[in-house]
């Protein structure tokens, strides 16, 4: 469930191919870390909108807002990734959550995915990361 490397061509990009654009939440403080998985998920032909920790995170859904794909970071101000996560799931959301963090102690990732993620991965995410949470998204 998230942990793996998986192997991916350049053809990946187009892997996806619904009616419908998959929307995507990025939840990330760090304005470098936004930018790149934001141009990452379009290229992937995803919808993609920002929010700068979790408290902006739960706001968007409490206000109506939906999402098939959360990526959000374990550490932020305000609201971090696992209260968070733990706040949408005790509010009924059944999205996609991937943790994206730049720790990679097995404990800390083990904490992250236990407050409700369906997969976890070390930031940046690329291609092959990107590729494989697609792919996982199609089959949920």
């Amino acid at each position: 469930m998230g942990f793996g490397n998986v192997t991916s061509t350049s053809k990946t990009m187009k892997i996806i191919d619904t009616e419908k654009k998959i929307s995507v939440l990025i939840v990330e403080d760090d304005l470098l870390i936004q930018k790149i998985h934001k141009v990452m998920m379009t290229k992937f032909g995803t919808e993609v909108q920002l929010a700068a920790n979790g408290k902006e995170a739960v706001d968007l859904f409490l206000s109506g807002a939906s999402f098939d794909l959360i990526l959000t970071d374990l550490e932020m101000p305000i609201m971090d990734g696992i209260e968070a996560t733990k706040k949408l799931r005790s509010m009924g959301v059944t999205s996609m959550i991937v943790g994206v963090t730049s720790r990679n102690q097995d404990s800390e990732i083990q904490a992250f995915m236990k407050s409700g993620l369906n997969a976890c991965y070390v930031k940046p995410l690329n291609a092959e990361k990107v590729t494989a949470v697609l792919n996982e998204l199609k089959n949920i």
